[in-house]
């Protein structure tokens, strides 16, 4: 008895290795399985974060698929086939990608699942943010693209069509702006960045949209006010700490040729408390936005520092707003 034991276990072992992937039993007529790679639930109707790693580095990773030897596997990501294979080896530029992985079987029976990829810019990337007023444009007209070393953007693709920029200056919100072709069609692209050296960066998506998206912006102050040393902007400088909490983000609309900030009426700088040569003056030429989002520190020494300013020199003020 214990030789037929023995017998039948060597026979079985033997019928199982005869595939390398263990699912020799399975055949073309079973539904297929996806048993690796394994992705998270989803949440809120977002399939989860799979993978996060950087744009210089390459996304390789593998399937497990039953039956094995039936069934085809290809990688797809936002909806578009990048590979066939149970192995893939793809570099991505940065952004964020929603990854899928089709399974199909010779008899055409199919499964899928989805996972994120997040893929992070280089520190010294072009890197553009999220602000929904850059992310939804609209044709024909102007635009804006806030982020950090936007200065190497000489030029911004979308849908395949290529758009010069202009780099504005404006601190930590520096940006670029440029104006949206009319002849493209409205719907959601992933843009790319472009530098003169012909280097191109991942830019994320952008929505093409008659409509522009909501403001949430008031007006705290308008009209025409010139910014000299002598005569800082001190028409809000009691009431900005009343008017605002951490958080908001404080815009003045300028135009001029000169240099500005929002200060305390200690005339440092709102967001770090250091004074001049460190405080961070905005240079203006023609049109521009001197903007701040004030954190639990700004509110603090606006208190401690009697209130707020606009310092400077050579520009005017139209409006100031919060959002």
């Amino acid at each position: 008895m214990a030789t037929i034991a023995v017998a039948l276990s060597m026979g079985m072992l033997s019928a199982c290795s005869e595939d390398n992937d263990g699912y020799i039993t399975a055949s073309e007529d079973d539904f297929p399985q996806i048993l690796l790679p394994w992705f998270g639930d989803w949440k809120n109707g977002e399939p989860a974060v799979y993978k996060t790693f950087a744009r210089d580095v390459a996304f390789v990773d593998s399937a497990t698929v039953t039956p094995a030897l039936h069934t085809t596997v290809t990688w797809r990501v936002d909806g578009e086939q990048i590979h066939e294979g149970k192995k893939i080896n793809h570099t991505f530029l940065a952004g964020n990608y929603v990854l899928e992985l089709v399974a199909t079987t010779t008899k055409g029976k199919t499964t899928s699942r989805k996972g994120k990829l997040v893929v992070q810019a280089l520190a010294t990337d072009p890197t553009p943010g999220n602000d929904i007023k850059d992310r939804q444009v609209v044709p024909g007209q102007n635009a804006k693209l806030h982020g950090q070393n936007m200065d190497q953007v000489t030029m911004i693709t979308i849908n395949g069509v290529e758009i010069p920029v202009t780099f504005v200056e404006n601190g930590d919100k520096s940006y670029v702006k440029y104006v949206v072709p009319a002849t493209l069609p409205l719907g959601a692209y992933r843009i790319t960045l472009t530098d003169a050296a012909g280097n191109v960066y991942g830019g994320d998506m952008i929505t093409i949209s008659n409509e522009p998206p909501t403001s949430t912006e008031e007006t705290l102050w308008e009209g025409s006010f010139d910014v000299t040393w002598g005569t800082p902007f001190d028409l809000l400088k009691e009431q900005f700490k009343n008017l605002v909490v951490p958080g908001n983000t404080v815009r003045a609309y300028v135009s001029g040729d000169g240099q500005g900030a929002m200060t305390t009426a200690w005339w440092n700088n709102i967001l770090t408390g250091l004074g001049d040569p460190n405080r961070g003056d905005i240079m203006i030429s023609g049109d521009a936005v001197l903007e701040y989002t004030l954190t639990d520190l700004s509110l603090e020494l606006m208190n401690a520092q009697d209130g707020a300013l606009f310092v400077g020199n050579g520009y005017t003020i139209n409006k100031i707003t919060k959002e």
